[in-house]
This record gives C-alpha cells, sequence and structure tokens, in this order.
C-alpha cells in the first residue's frame, strides 16, 4: 500500500525527479529495529546518495540480503548501493544503526531521546537511480513507526505519514512525546537533559529570538525546537546544533557532554543557531565552498548578541583572533582554500568569521549607520529578487564600502584553486579590529 501511495505522488512531480521512480519507506519494528527500503518501478544498476560527507553508511547501513553491497568512490566522493554480481534491481532493504554519529558538514540520520524517540534528518535519505542530476530536489518519504506522534512539518500523524522531502531536508520526531507550544518555539526538550542545560534553553533562546527579531525583523513562523540527549558505550562525547528551515535542534551526546554546563559556550551555540534562523533566504548557499559567507555570518552574529544579550563584551574579539589562528593553521599544507575547506569544514567557521569580521570594520567605517545586519537584509531581498544566494550577491551592493583588493580575494577565495588563502588571510590585521558591533 505504501509503494502505491508514494508512486502516485511521484507522478504529480516534474517529469525529471519522476524517471527516478525511487520510493524511500523508513520503518520501525516492535524490536526496535530501523530499516529502510528504496524500492523502484523500473530496474536499476546502482542507487546513488544525494549528499556523502563521509563513507559512513559502508560502515553502519547493512544490507539485509548478501547480494547488495554499499560502495564508497573516494574519486567522486560519493556513496552508492549495487548488486555484487552488477545485475539491475528494483528493491533494496538496508537495516540502520540508530545511534548518534557526528559527520562533518552535515546532520546525522538518527538523534535519539533518552526516553526512546528520534528525531530523524531526511535528507540523509536521500537518493537516486545511477546519478543525482543538479536539478533533482524532491523525494518522496513514507515512516511507518509504532508511535503516537510523528511529526513532520508541525503536524502530528500516528502510525505512519508520506510526505514530499525538499531541499537539505528536515528532522521529523517520531516517539510518544507531544510538544510544548509556548511564544517563541514549539519544542520537546529531553527529560534527561540537566536542570542547568534546562534552564539556559528556556532562559536564552527566548532572549535571543527578540533579540534577533529586533535587529532583522520578526519570523511569519513558530519554529519548532528540538533538543535531546543520547548515552554512549564507547566513550564518545558531544554536541552539534543545526537550523533546517523552521527549525533548531540541539543535541548532546555522552555523559561528560552534559555533565558540566559552561554558559558562555553555551549562549554562543545556541546565539549561532538563532542566528541561522533570521538568516532565512541567505542561508542557502548555492557553491558549497561559499559556506563561509553563511557560517561566518552566524558566528559573527552570535559574537554580537553575546555582547548585546549576556553582556560579554570581550568574547567576540577573543573569537576572532582565535579563528584567525586556526584557520592559518588549516590553511598552511593547503593553501587552496577550495581544496582545504573539503578536509576540514571547520575553516568555514573560523575563516569566515574572519571575513565577516573584516567586512563589517570596512562598512562601520566608511558609514557608521551601515552594519552587517543591513547588509544582510539586503542579500536576503537580493536573493528574494531571483537573485543566486552567493558571495557575489552579498557584495553586490557594498562594494562600494570596502576596498577593491578585498572584494578580489573574496571572490576568487571559492572560485580559484589557484588563488593563495594561506597569503591572504595572513594580510589580515584581526587584532586592530576589535571594535565591532
Amino acid at each position: 500500500m505504501f509503494y502505491r501511495i508514494i508512486f502516485f505522488i511521484l507522478s504529480f512531480i516534474s517529469p525529471i525527479l519522476y524517471a527516478s521512480e525511487i520510493a524511500t519507506i523508513i520503518e520501525k519494528n516492535q524490536e526496535s529495529t530501523w530499516r529502510v527500503t528504496y524500492k523502484i518501478n523500473k530496474p536499476i544498476k546502482k542507487l546513488v546518495f544525494k549528499r556523502t560527507p563521509d563513507n559512513s553508511r559502508v560502515k553502519r547501513w547493512k544490507p539485509d540480503n548478501p547480494h547488495y553491497v554499499i560502495n564508497f568512490d573516494k574519486h567522486n566522493s560519493q556513496e552508492s548501493i549495487t548488486r555484487k554480481d552488477g545485475r539491475p534491481f528494483t528493491e533494496v532493504k538496508i537495516k540502520l544503526t540508530p545511534t548518534y554519529t557526528p559527520l562533518p558538514k552535515e546532520y546525522a540520520p538518527f538523534s535519539p531521546f533518552s526516553d526512546g524517540g528520534m528525531l530523524l534528518h531526511s535528507g540523509r535519505f536521500f537518493a537516486c537511480a545511477s546519478t543525482c542530476a543538479d536539478n533533482t530536489n524532491a523525494w518522496p518519504i513514507a515512516i511507518k513507526a509504532p508511535f503516537n506522534h510523528i511529526i513532520v512539518d508541525g503536524k502530528v500523524y500516528k502510525n505512519n505519514v508520506q510526505w514530499i522531502g525538499k531541499d537539505s531536508g528536515q528532522k521529523v520526531y517520531v516517539g510518544h512525546e507531544a510538544p510544548i507550544e509556548d511564544a517563541h518555539f514549539v519544542s520537546l526538550i529531553d527529560g534527561r537533559l540537566p536542570p542547568t542545560l534546562k534552564k539556559h534553553i528556556e532562559k536564552d533562546l527566548p532572549k535571543l529570538m527578540d533579540f534577533f527579531a529586533d535587529k532583522m525583523g520578526t519570523l511569519d513562523y513558530r519554529p519548532a525546537l528540538f533538543a535531546s540527549f543520547s548515552e554512549t558505550n564507547d566513550g564518545r562525547y558531544g554536541h552539534q546544533g543545526g537550523t533546517l528551515s523552521d527549525q533548531i535542534f540541539l543535541h548532546w551526546y555522552g555523559e561528560k557532554a552534559i555533565e558540566k554546563v559552561n554558559s558562555e559556550s553555551i549562549f554562543w551555540f545556541f546565539s549561532h543557531e538563532v542566528a541561522h534562523l533570521y538568516q532565512k533566504q541567505g542561508s542557502d548557499i548555492e557553491n558549497p565552498s561559499e559556506a563561509w559567507l553563511h557560517e561566518g555570518a552566524a558566528e559573527f552574529l552570535a559574537g554580537v548578541a553575546s555582547a548585546n544579550v549576556a553582556n560579554n563584551t570581550s568574547l567576540l574579539s577573543e573569537k576572532i583572533v582565535t579563528a584567525q589562528r586556526h584557520c592559518l593553521e588549516g590553511l598552511k599544507q593547503e593553501p587552496s582554500y577550495i581544496r582545504a575547506v573539503k578536509s576540514n569544514s571547520r575553516l568555514h567557521y573560523n575563516c569566515g568569521l574572519v571575513l565577516i569580521n573584516e567586512i563589517n570594520h570596512a562598512l562601520v567605517k566608511e558609514n557608521k549607520q551601515l552594519d552587517i545586519f543591513d547588509t544582510w537584509q539586503s542579500f536576503n531581498q537580493q536573493i528574494e529578487s531571483g537573485k543566486p544566494a552567493s558571495v557575489a550577491t552579498f557584495l553586490n551592493g557594498i562594494q562600494p564600502h570596502l576596498s577593491s583588493e578585498l572584494v578580489n580575494s573574496m571572490t576568487q577565495l571559492s572560485q580559484s584553486t589557484e588563488f593563495d588563502a594561506y597569503a591572504f588571510f595572513q594580510t589580515l590585521n584581526v587584532a586592530s579590529k576589535d571594535k565591532t558591533l
């Protein structure tokens, strides 16, 4: 029945998307086993995944049938599924590992809640027949699970649901807990999070929402907030946050991650994610090598929020100096930013923060009434009018306030593999630009 429903949905999608004819069904049974089934109407020889940040699927996904294998092509950085004998197929079932695993510049497929609930990232399951065309941007997905609450796009379903996943995907909650609604969020907060951390969530996030709304305009929706915790059995610990469309999600894993809560780092963590909500259209950067614009701006805005909301006026300056050091360390062995960032996505955050600070310093120096908030608002407006989400669009309206050398360097940074990013960042004297907003 599920397959028929999904293929019926496919018939209403564009011919390019319909040509793939792939139904994705994620299922959890009573024994807590999670599986994904890919069912294809026409025989194919290879199923490829839309995004492959590493080879985690090879390690963690197990085909039910021994005739199938998950491959990783290092040259193309692509994971795929084929039959070992090379024959075509129309269906493959895969057993999943439903534990949290951090992925480089990507969201984990599973973020468990301590009570047995689960937050799924739909984008991790996007797949195509043979190859994913650049304009392939919709994937029919279904979930079947014995839970009272399956939350998709703010709506609650029981036991099963079908929808069309798009863009970078979304977070889907599967569990028994009902969301709590307040003035700022529709939220699901894990009961295992310590009281100190819950207090930060309850107090800091609303303050940050109010601050960014005042600076960048109120949101026309109430975002979802997911905060979860899962144990680990190998000593790993840490946390990850993310923002997708109208959602913020925060996950802590391992006991050490929640034993001590550092107010300063937690506030910065929250500020970065809330800033992403207000970046709106400008968050969908089209060229992966230009992600420094998105992440660097969120880092900078987190620092501004720390100064204005948490009264931590020195933190941003300290972060900028540290960011430049990490940026240079990351570029020392590979001065091409395009190549270096493929193996070190943290460069988007560190180098990006340095660049956004450089831009903001130039704007404020040139025009006391112009700052990064005005610039980002203009960026969003240009994208709404049809221009691409790119560095070129971002720089379009502010070039008169920046030196031609700076504009040229930022343009080449993500476009030319011959550009010496290491030498460029060495020229930026961030210590003399510590007076921000």
